[in-house]
């Protein structure tokens, strides 16, 4: 079994100690229950707008265990202490509950062959899409705390200050550019505008539409920005050295203008990419 070291010093970046544990089994766990869910999409036939019904539950575990690992890991770029401070758990069960909360609705309704998002076909299934999305929020908004917190401790943090400046706000960007592109899609009564909804012909792997605008790209980069920036930014210093700064600046620039870009692309009816 892992030991979770709860030390001051610094770990490096892809040591496990001083990640949360409770975030880091939680990340864990998820990715486990991806392996009944794949062996369940492989052998049920039944779909969903054109696709597997267990697509969705698959695809949200891996989903939410990146998220929560990624969480898990901020825990070593901050002191210490704070993981016992008010935020600190904060981040830690409103990253879990709401998660735990999403999947298990989500494979109920898988196994029943229903839809659980813009699922309101009954009272019932509409108050649990309304707290799906209050759970969606709420798990974003760690990503929020997080950032802050990276940002306002500069001294404590063992990484250069540009890639301080990425992590920090690689996670505020992901409760910004994610939690609006969801709730605005939450708000529609699908993820499609224009062409046909189906997902049988979306993009392979990811069922992004192909034949009209798709709001979930958009909040696919949203979301993701806590680790995609980041990770950019690594391949920049190291590539680019004293000049990393700008170059990131410029990334982080562009990545906004990017997934703003791609939402208003699906807002005109286009898909990301047709086929």
């Amino acid at each position: 079994m892992t030991n979770f070291d709860t030390s001051s010093s610094r770990p490096t970046a892809f040591s496990l100690r001083g990640w949360n544990p409770a975030l880091t089994w939680a990340g864990l766990a998820f990715l486990a229950m991806m392996i009944p869910t794949a062996w369940l999409a492989l052998n049920d036939p039944r779909t969903i707008i054109g696709v597997s019904v267990w697509d969705k539950p698959l695809k949200f575990e891996l989903s939410i265990a990146v998220y929560l690992l990624m969480a898990g890991w901020v825990f070593t770029r901050l002191p210490a202490d704070w993981a016992r401070t008010g935020w600190g758990r904060y981040t830690v069960w409103a990253s879990i509950v709401p998660a735990l909360f999403e999947i298990g609705y989500i494979v109920v309704r898988a196994s029943r062959a229903e839809a659980s998002h813009f699922n309101q076909t009954s009272v019932m299934a509409t108050v649990m899409y309304a707290m799906m999305g209050v759970g969606a929020l709420t798990l974003s908004s760690t990503a929020l705390v997080q950032g802050i917190a990276v940002l306002r401790n500069p001294d404590t943090v063992g990484d250069s200050p540009v890639f301080r400046a990425a992590l920090g706000w690689g996670l505020v960007l992901t409760f910004l550019l994610g939690a609006s592109m969801g709730g605005y899609m939450s708000a529609q009564t699908g993820h499609w505008v224009g062409g046909a909804h189906n997902d049988a012909a979306g993009l392979p792997l990811l069922g992004w539409s192909t034949t009209g605008g798709d709001l979930r790209p958009p909040h696919f980069l949203g979301i993701h920005a806590s680790q995609i920036i980041p990770v950019a930014t690594l391949v920049i210093i190291r590539l680019f050295g004293k000049q990393a700064g700008l170059i990131t600046g410029l990334f982080v620039a562009g990545y906004i203008t990017l997934t703003l870009g791609v939402f208003v692309q699906a807002l005109m009816g286009l898909p990301l990419i047709a086929l």
